[in-house]
């Protein structure tokens, strides 16, 4: 059987590797050159658990360890399954319509939709993980607990029209769902699509915002800030860091193409960064989990929904695309 570490693919190899990167390079850079933290980093991101067990944070270890073991046997489960989908051309088709319209086919084994959420999920909860590590120097971080429920923690953002705008903007914008049809297997209903998307976009939030705001965006202000003042220090590392944020949304495994996640980005960082000296990552994590969230909601239960013939795929038909259509800012977002 295949490593099934060797088989997520919606986990692009550039961002294993730049995982690898900041761990090793920016965690040990903010341990004041502690490169035994490094090492726990690149143990616990190699095999969950064993990072957290060599430094004796024994309750991190079972859950977080546990969670990502539970995440990727889950998904190496659906995934080793003959009905699942590999390529992305299987499951997405594009149809041009009249008046520039484009019609969007989504086909979707069971095994395929549950197997890539609990990869989104394992994805995400290893960047909790090397969060945690990096912003807790490798000691005890209970913050990161607290973290965890920044989505539901309204009474430090219920206030902020920087939190509703953008959110009340998602909740409105027309979703065009007429021209979006879901081809999925009988025993997978709009449902149980939609209980299991909450808990992925939820975390989807709350991991991405995490690694590139909480590590990336950290880390370059840092940086920076040895050469440079610190109102310059704090836009370069806005803008750098939504730089590699758009970047990163360029294929599978994220859902946004990387002009849109580039200007979400620089809005993430500065909700993140909004002062010289001021760090937060309470709204942008709740902005990020409750957009993705309301987005893919709403999106589940507008669109069409068909019973999938058997063995029938998106590769089957003419005129396949990689991408889906949510009209914000004029943009294609991708799987």
């Amino acid at each position: 059987m295949k490593n099934p570490f060797d088989r997520i693919k919606f986990l692009p190899r550039k961002i294993v590797a730049g995982c690898f990167f900041f761990l090793t390079v920016f965690s040990s850079a903010n341990a004041a050159d502690d490169w035994a933290c490094a090492g726990v980093s690149l143990a616990e991101l190699v095999f969950p658990g064993l990072g957290y067990g060599l430094m004796g944070d024994f309750d991190k270890m079972l859950i977080f360890g546990g969670l990502r073991w539970g995440a990727i046997n889950k998904y190496s489960s659906y995934s080793q399954s003959p009905r699942y989908q590999d390529e992305i051309e299987e499951i997405f088709k594009e149809t041009d319509l009249e008046e520039g319209k484009k019609r969007t086919d989504i086909y979707y084994s069971k095994e395929t939709f549950y197997g890539s959420s609990y990869g989104s999920i394992y994805s995400n909860l290893t960047y909790v993980t090397f969060y945690d590590l990096y912003d807790g120097n490798c000691e005890e971080n209970p913050e990161t607990y607290r973290l965890l429920f920044s989505p539901f923690r309204i009474w430090d953002f219920g206030s902020e029209p920087t939190f509703w705008a953008p959110t009340i903007y998602a909740a409105s914008i027309p979703m065009e769902g007429d021209l979006i049809t879901y081809h999925v297997d009988q025993d997978l209903t709009r449902e149980q699509m939609q209980k299991q998307s909450f808990i992925q976009y939820q975390l989807v939030g709350i991991g991405e915002e995490m690694l590139f705001r909480g590590v990336i965006q950290r880390s370059l202000f840092n940086l920076y800030s040895k050469g440079f003042s610190k109102g310059i220090s704090r836009w370069s590392s806005i803008l750098s860091a939504s730089v590699i944020f758009g970047a990163a949304h360029s294929g599978q495994g994220f859902t946004a193409t990387p002009a849109a996640a580039f200007i979400m980005g620089i809005y993430f960082g500065w909700l993140y960064h909004p002062s010289d000296g001021e760090f937060n990552l309470i709204e942008p994590i709740a902005v990020h989990s409750w957009w993705d969230t309301i987005l893919v909601h709403r999106m589940l239960s507008e669109s069409q929904f068909k019973e999938r013939a058997e063995g029938e795929t998106a590769k089957n038909k003419k005129t396949v695309s990689g991408s889906r259509f949510y009209p914000i800012f004029g943009f294609r977002f991708r799987f």
